[in-house]
């Protein structure tokens, strides 16, 4: 049980249910990956920014009231606020500074249904409760619907839209002088991943997302996940793949069988995804999602 309620809280954090952090209750840790690209690390998912003579872009910006450790952590490197701010998709640990970023100048970039999202009410069925709209002051201010390019600090930046995967919005940013790819939740690094149903979320394409993303890089191909360590490979991104693949067969070779999803909660996965279910998503959560997946056909 207590596990159980554990992961329903983590999923609440992930949604950005809960209120504001304190600026001094939490700490930056800045990691550079090339010469102009940094992963900036707090309490959400994983930040990237790229730093060079442009100026600065942001790929996501943490939970609510975090922005000022974010400015901090940007002035030591030698920065001032960024010009441009990505957001991967609309949920609140990657979206809640958008406001404080646009008070400083920046433009708020995102695929057109994260400012849909975050305009109107958004009903969790899962939870049985409202998100409330974000203010307008955080609405993303240039969307698109498949693909777009900036280009920023002598490279070519390319957001693309896969569409039903972690939420109907995702975004994946792809930095193609510095081979870096920047995932959103698309990629929960050595843990089952959130399928956001509620968002338009789904299994089924989720995977076929990650088969695409998978084709597009190579061996030296640097992947920030959305959460989970630092950065990761193309090693880690198909053993991601493969899991998906593996546990939705697993459920529905049980649902063939004819055991209730009750049954299948009870029995679990093999054991071989044990250590899968430790991370933000457990082992139930996870189950009941690829029980659900079995509907989309």
């Amino acid at each position: 049980m207590k596990s159980s309620l554990r992961g329903l809280l983590l999923w609440a954090l992930l949604l950005g249910f809960s209120p504001a952090y304190a600026a001094d209750s939490v700490t930056v840790v800045t990691t550079q990956l090339t010469p102009q690209l940094y992963l900036l690390q707090g309490k959400g998912g994983n930040v990237l920014a790229s730093v060079g003579p442009d100026g600065v872009l942001l790929i996501d910006n943490d939970y609510a009231g975090l922005g000022p450790i974010y400015r901090d952590a940007l002035a030591k490197l030698g920065a001032e606020a960024p010009d441009y701010v990505i957001n991967t998709h609309w949920h609140g640990d990657h979206t809640g500074n958008n406001d404080f970023w646009r008070a400083a100048g920046a433009t708020v970039v995102a695929q057109d249904n994260v400012r849909l999202r975050m305009s109107t009410t958004q009903r969790s069925e899962f939870f049985g409760r409202d998100t409330p709209p974000s203010p307008p002051q955080a609405w993303p201010t240039v969307t698109y619907a498949n693909v777009m390019a900036l280009h920023v600090n002598a490279d070519t930046v390319e957001l693309r839209h896969y569409a039903r995967g972690h939420t109907d919005g995702d975004s994946v940013v792809f930095f193609a002088r510095a081979n870096v790819v920047h995932m959103g939740d698309l990629f929960f690094k050595d843990s089952f991943p959130f399928v956001d149903y509620d968002s338009g979320g789904a299994v089924t394409s989720y995977i076929r997302n990650i088969e695409a993303i998978l084709a597009r890089t190579d061996d030296k191909t640097v992947i920030v996940p959305g959460h989970g360590g630092k950065t990761a490979t193309r090693a880690d991104l198909m053993r991601y793949h493969d899991m998906m693949r593996a546990t939705r067969a697993e459920v529905q070779a049980l649902a063939a069988q004819g055991l209730s999803l009750e049954q299948m909660l009870e029995q679990g996965l093999t054991a071989v995804w044990a250590d899968w279910g430790k991370g933000f998503i457990n082992q139930e959560n996870w189950i009941r999602t690829l029980h659900a997946s079995l509907a989309e056909g």
